[in-house]
């Protein structure tokens, strides 16, 4: 069946046409809700669509998403951000998709490759429910991280997008200003709200309100994947605040809602490291690395945790224990994982000159 693609934008010259491009011969309409853009975003919109609609922003990201979707007329709704993007294998998959939209599917999940390393490896990969059956009637909820909460037939295909924001995008404290001023209003927060708001809080750096914000969430009855992860977010906020055992407390606590997440076991060698408590440390990345691949569906999932940042700190401590050797293996390990990785190579370059210095020939 034929699909909408269904967009929010503001100020986003720099990397709308990027976006639609992607799309090129996969959706079937375009909609664009333009919040407010004093740039030239919405002229870049019009040269894709006729369908550029004027929003005016009232802090509140469903609001404007829905408006989106309530313009679109196909029989399945697609949205992306103006920083998203499609490689040519995923566009070729979403197209190859379209025929199984035969109206027997309610929602698609699909990965979302949020955020990436230097070497370009995606270092955070979460879920979304991507596409949606406009008879269906869902709606996104939430004025900040909107979602949708779909059912019926829900299936997961392997369709990445990515999100490719601007290389001066950061942490810009928009929504965290939003939280802020729901609460100030007096809204008492949902308990996806509160989860956000701590996630918020954290990435700004403000740590102790963060913590206290995720006490409050995990007081909520809560899903396994956000209750986990919000013990290993709390747990490192407990870290930073010096209070080492309630962050292994934590820690051990997301653990306990599932096992085999490596992302708990590297911040439970962070905190033996940080205690100087090396072997235990070592135990835990060890650990970390035989959790496998990381685990598809579940919430926010950290890559890098089962194997690079494991590999570089097995380095780190067994450089500080003397063995070289054992300590070079895992540089190496590394450096197959990323070949141009900085830090890697100049642990490769300290290795050799050790190795000079002292003659020593380490065995494979």
């Amino acid at each position: 069946m034929e699909l909408s693609l269904c967009m929010i934008v503001r100020n986003e010259e720099a990397t709308l046409a990027r976006c639609l491009e992607s799309v090129a011969g996969a959706v079937d309409e375009i909609v664009i809700v333009d919040t407010g853009s004093t740039d030239g975003t919405k002229e870049i919109a019009l040269r894709y669509t006729d369908k550029v609609i004027d929003f005016p922003w009232r802090d509140d990201f469903s609001a404007a998403r829905n408006e989106a979707f309530a313009h679109a007329a196909k029989p399945y709704l697609l949205w992306l951000d103006a920083d998203d993007v499609l490689n040519a294998g995923d566009r070729a998959k979403l197209i190859a998709l379209k025929p199984r939209l035969d109206g027997t599917v309610d929602a698609v999940m699909t990965p979302y490759y949020y955020a990436f390393d230097g070497s370009g490896r995606p270092s955070l990969i979460f879920e979304r429910e991507r596409i949606v059956r406009a008879a269906a009637g869902f709606r996104f909820e939430g004025a900040v991280h909107e979602a949708m909460a779909v059912s019926g037939r829900v299936i997961h295909e392997d369709i990445v997008i990515r999100h490719a924001r601007a290389a001066d995008a950061g942490h810009t404290g928009r929504n965290l200003a939003i939280y802020e001023r729901m609460i100030a209003n007096g809204e008492r927060l949902a308990k996806r709200d509160q989860y956000y708001y701590a996630r918020e809080l954290a990435d700004a750096g403000r740590h102790r309100e963060a913590e206290a914000a995720f006490a409050r969430f995990l007081d909520m009855d809560a899903g396994d994947d956000e209750r986990q992860d919000a013990c290993i977010r709390r747990g490192r906020c407990l870290l930073a605040l010096g209070d080492y055992d309630g962050a292994k407390a934590q820690l051990f606590g997301a653990l306990a809602v599932r096992a085999g997440r490596a992302e708990a076991f590297c911040a439970l060698g962070e905190v033996c490291m940080a205690q100087g408590k090396d072997e235990d440390a070592m135990f835990y990345y060890r650990a970390a690395l035989l959790c496998g691949e990381p685990p598809m569906g579940c919430a926010f999932t950290e890559p890098a945790a089962y194997d690079y940042i494991p590999l570089m700190q097995l380095c780190v401590l067994c450089d500080r224990r003397g063995d070289y050797c054992e300590a070079s293996r895992m540089n190496e390990r590394a450096l197959l994982l990323r070949p141009d990785d900085a830090n890697a190579l100049r642990n490769r370059a300290y290795f050799e000159e050790l190795f000079e210095r002292s003659r020593l020939i380490c065995g494979s």
